[in-house]
């Protein structure tokens, strides 16, 4: 555990990001979209330079790109791009996550041809395979554009273990919210299986469908739910160091609450966090308890 936060009031209220920090899913996000994009990539014969888990961490790692569905359309026109001569041969997918430097779609779109995938269409076959033929009807309420099982949903598990959040009341934080790139939808399963001791405020859980990190007006719409003077922001990602920030450089009429970035670090390297501007760095979401008892 690493923090480098100055002696503060107690925060009273917990924003979380879900994945990556109370929900193990992103592994399971980031090996649907390398599966999906090679598989489009085998189907129109395009190259895919050797595309693999490490580069789709690394556009995760350069911000912009906390929604999969944004993820693999990107990838997808990427692939395209390069099969289309937009993008060089020699052009490494690491040099583009470093080119990307967290601009996200709108800088994506610059590759993108008059074939590039239409994104609901590609959102509902990246569903399909995400989901499985098993989970997708109870998810949706309809069936699947593809027939595939099991689906990488079922390597999904919990981060947050079941005391998290007896043991954040007992240190003082009387409620609970959420900003998320999830959406409505996914959010059953987290939300069914996670134990928030009466803490979460269902009014201030923000999805996707919300809008999108790091836009600030997501922050300023939970603390103004959570009713907080001082939240603790946990993410695991650029864009949620980002939103707080972004958020302390609004106007001061606007600042309704102080908040601090806490970063979970699952790789072990507290001073990339640091560097980033987080407030503190911890290894695990269920650290945070001891930490906000000992700050």
């Amino acid at each position: 555990m690493n923090t480098s936060s100055p002696t503060l009031p107690h925060p009273d209220a917990v924003l979380f990001d879900v994945d990556g920090v109370l929900w193990a899913a992103q592994d399971a996000y980031n090996r649907c979209t390398l599966h999906v994009a090679r598989t489009l990539a085998a189907q129109n014969h395009w190259p895919d330079a050797d595309l693999s888990l490490e580069h789709i961490q690394s556009f995760k790692r350069s911000g912009g790109f906390n929604s999969d569905w944004d993820m693999i359309w990107a990838i997808v026109v990427l692939l395209q791009a390069r099969a289309e001569g937009r993008i060089p041969a020699e052009k490494s997918w690491l040099e583009l996550a470093k080119e990307n430097a967290g601009r996200g779609l709108d800088w994506v779109k610059q590759y993108a041809g008059p074939q590039a995938p239409n994104f609901h269409e590609l959102q509902a076959l990246y569903d399909a395979y995400y989901w499985g033929a098993d989970w997708y009807p109870q998810i949706y309420d309809k069936d699947p554009v593809i027939v595939y099982r099991p689906g990488f949903a079922h390597a999904e598990r919990a981060y947050a273990r079941d005391d998290l959040a007896s043991r954040l009341r007992a240190v003082g934080i009387r409620k609970i919210g959420m900003i998320t790139g999830r959406n409505r939808n996914e959010m059953r399963t987290p939300l069914a299986a996670l134990n928030f001791d009466g803490l979460l405020v269902h009014d201030a859980i923000f999805t996707d469908e919300d809008g999108k990190k790091p836009n600030p007006t997501l922050l300023e719409r939970a603390i103004a739910v959570l009713e907080t003077p001082f939240v603790v922001m946990v993410g695991d990602s650029f864009d949620d160091i980002r939103l707080v920030h972004n958020y302390r450089q609004l106007p001061n009429d606007r600042q309704k609450a102080r908040v601090l970035a806490v970063a979970i670090d699952h790789d072990n390297h507290p001073e990339h966090w640091f560097e980033l501007g987080a407030d503190a760095v911890l290894n695990d979401v269920n650290e945070l308890p001891d930490w906000l008892d000992q700050r």
